[in-house]
This record gives C-alpha cells, sequence and structure tokens, in this order.
C-alpha cells in the first residue's frame, strides 16, 4: 500500500468565504474516483481549522502499489479534478509518498 499526501495553500486573494466550498468539491470529486482508478482505494481531501499548519489544504490518498499511484498521477480523471477545481484555487504544491 502507498500513502500519497498532497498539500497547498490557497492563492493570494483566494475568498475566505469560498474555502470550504473549494475544500468539499475536492473531497467529492476525489472520493468519486474510488473504483474508477485502478488501485485507488482511498481518497480525501481536509481543509485545516487549527493554527501552526504551513498549509491549507491536505489530500490523502491510498494505493495498491508505486505503478498504481504512477497511472493515477497521469489519469484523466484525476488530472481533470486537479486542473478544473485545485489548480485554480492552490498554490504552494508539496508531495510526500510512502509505503506502508
Amino acid at each position: 500500500m502507498v500513502k500519497h499526501l498532497v498539500m497547498w495553500n490557497f492563492r493570494e486573494g483566494f475568498p475566505e468565504e469560498k474555502k470550504e466550498e473549494k475544500a468539499r468539491e475536492a473531497d467529492e470529486r476525489l472520493k468519486a474516483l474510488v473504483g474508477q482508478i485502478k488501485g485507488l482505494a482511498f481518497a480525501e481531501m481536509r481543509l485545516n481549522r487549527l493554527p501552526g499548519s504551513s498549509r491549507e489544504l491536505l489530500l490523502i490518498s491510498e494505493l495498491e502499489t508505486p505503478e498504481d499511484l504512477d497511472a493515477y498521477q497521469v489519469h484523466p480523471l484525476h488530472v481533470a479534478v486537479a486542473e478544473e477545481v485545485i489548480k485554480p484555487a492552490a498554490c504552494d504544491r508539496v508531495c510526500f509518498d510512502y509505503e506502508m
């Protein structure tokens, strides 16, 4: 099993009142990919609500194998969520992957 963690901040000027909505949209769209992309076992987007973190959004996903992670990264359904939902709102991407 591979854990894929990605974190972002919202772009400067992104409306505070839209952050919750954007995180919820990303969460719903990413969760819908489970079962549609081979090896994607879990996906969840979280909005940070506690002080002290250096990022506002967190994607937690689990994939069966490193090869599944590679395929997920370029899968059209995943790319669509990134292009349509996340990239217009977020910046400062940080990623950490590890095998469990």
